[in-house]
């Protein structure tokens, strides 16, 4: 319809022989009648997308995080969520008792709870996950997401504070529809090849194995994901992270350096499209957790950096050419 404005006002000013700068008369020609009669009609298909249709719960991926405990019946968090995706497109969003009978878009929804969603006010961040993917109306795919909503349990009643977690989910897959782009998703957990490495108290008090993908996945958005369940059997773009070499315990420069290397590797379906040896080293950080949290945090930003603009063999942060993959 923009092309088709354009158009007419060129005819429109063709019609007419006089400078812009003067009085003329409009003789319209015919083609310039012609579009002034089909403009009302382009505008009526332009302002009639594609219905998206959406089931009115939100499903749970299995298996739930640790600790994790549905709200429940009664509190139907999910379908307040899909409410206000409804209301907030008006009929470009339909809810549907089954999507993927319906003619015309999909967007296939699954949620996962954190711990303490429902817990007291000491507890730990609550938070809520949901992914989805956009199926066109011949059910192939038009792009998927993963968004994440979190918050201090407070003394908000656990309903109220899901609800709160959803309607902050729902703004953001609002603004996805709008541009639906394939995401990447990532393990939750990154394998290690030399686990021995680890401090044993840092095993056993420090997310050391999760924090990284945890803030990669906060910095690229909808753009990275963290899914459960084999990665490598997934389609779509999936970004494999294995940590293959890594010195992290505390104790300051009284204890030298320490680092933490990452291999990484971007596929699209079966074939490798980037790749890169991430390495951070740091002699600061008193505390083994401090030192692991930093240097996770550092090699994170570095993949969302390469994330933009990907390439074959890439070599982050402190690594250069003579970096090798292995230890």
């Amino acid at each position: 319809s923009q092309h088709l404005v354009k158009y007419i006002c060129f005819e429109f000013r063709r019609s007419c022989n006089a400078p812009r700068h003067q009085h003329c008369k409009i003789m319209p020609t015919k083609n310039f009648l012609l579009l002034l009669l089909l403009l009302p009609a382009s505008f009526a298909n332009a302002a009639s997308p594609v219905p998206i249709y959406v089931a009115s719960t939100i499903p749970y991926a299995s298996p739930l995080a640790n600790g994790a405990v549905s709200p429940g019946s009664e509190c139907p968090w999910d379908a307040r969520l899909v409410d206000y995706l409804v209301k907030s497109r008006g009929s470009r969003v339909v809810a549907h008792p089954n999507p993927l009978e319906a003619k015309g878009e999909k967007l296939i929804l699954s949620a996962r709870l954190g711990p303490n969603v429902g817990a007291g006010e000491r507890a730990a961040p609550g938070w809520i996950e949901v992914t989805g993917k956009l199926l066109d109306e011949n059910n192939k795919p038009l792009g998927d997401f993963g968004f994440r909503d979190e918050r201090y349990a407070g003394s908000l009643h656990k309903c109220k504070r899901a609800i709160q977690l959803a309607e902050g989910l729902a703004d953001s897959i609002v603004n996805w529809v709008e541009a639906p782009t394939p995401g990447i998703k990532i393990a939750y957990t990154i394998d290690t090849l030399r686990e021995g490495s680890i401090d044993a108290d840092i095993k056993k008090s420090c997310p050391w194995n999760t924090e990284l993908t945890g803030y990669l996945s906060g910095m690229t958005y909808e753009h990275t994901y963290r899914v459960g369940g084999d990665l490598g059997k997934l389609p779509g773009k999936r970004l494999l992270l294995t940590i293959v070499d890594s010195r992290l315990l505390g104790g300051g420069l009284y204890t030298g350096a320490k680092w933490l290397k990452v291999k990484g590797s971007l596929m699209d379906n079966d074939r490798e499209i980037g790749s890169f040896v991430a390495l951070r080293q740091s002699i600061r950080g008193w505390t083994g957790c401090g030192i692991s949290d930093r240097l996770s945090y550092q090699i994170a930003r570095d993949i969302a950096s390469w994330l933009r603009t990907p390439s074959m063999n890439a070599r982050l942060g402190d690594a250069d050419a003579s970096t090798d993959a292995l230890p």
